[in-house]
């Protein structure tokens, strides 16, 4: 499991890199393509699958990320890396709850990793099975506790998911291909 969460972690690497306008290509070689409310970016790295599939949430009176969801398939064995970025002030013990149309619970997995200067993590490995409920439905929440207990719940658009999920799959899975 250690080496699994190693993985993941430098899979997701990307998330510390800010989500760029569709087709941008920067000077590091990244590239992004728009999936409705999801973006898929993708950057040539020597050892890890190129590409995960974003979507960030701004606190509409302050104009600050409050969360950066990142999804990637590894390229073999259909594991899926998730990772969500929350800023501090989190009261980790607290959990993590995740919904979909407010209703189906999903990715019961996810958990809080490590916290660092800028925010927490929650990330897990999970399977395409996981995926299914978010393929299906149309709003997701996150809900973790504030340090003073209080619930924070950030809503997740499920628009474009499953288009920018199924080219992250395919891109990855085609990396793996050409580097196995």
């Amino acid at each position: 499991m250690r080496f699994a969460m190693m993985k993941l972690l430098m899979l997701l690497g990307l998330a510390y890199v800010s989500v760029l306008p569709a087709l941008a290509q920067s000077a590091d070689g990244m590239t992004t393509t728009d999936y409705k409310d999801w973006v898929v970016r993708c950057v040539e790295r020597a050892d890890l699958p190129p590409c995960d599939a974003v979507q960030s949430a701004f606190d509409t009176a302050t104009e600050q990320r409050v969360m950066l969801t990142s999804i990637a398939h590894f390229g073999s064995n259909d594991e899926i890396g998730v990772q969500i970025w929350v800023p501090t002030g989190i009261l980790v013990s607290g959990g993590v709850l995740f919904e979909i149309d407010q209703k189906d619970k999903a990715l019961t997995g996810l958990r809080f990793t490590r916290c660092e200067q800028d925010g927490c993590f929650i990330e897990a490995i999970v399977s395409e099975e996981d995926l299914s409920p978010l393929k299906k439905g149309n709003q997701a929440a996150i809900a973790v506790l504030a340090s003073n207990g209080q619930p924070r719940v950030v809503g997740l658009s499920l628009s474009g998911f499953t288009k920018a999920y199924e080219a992250v799959k395919s891109k990855n899975k085609a990396w793996f291909k050409a580097n196995s």
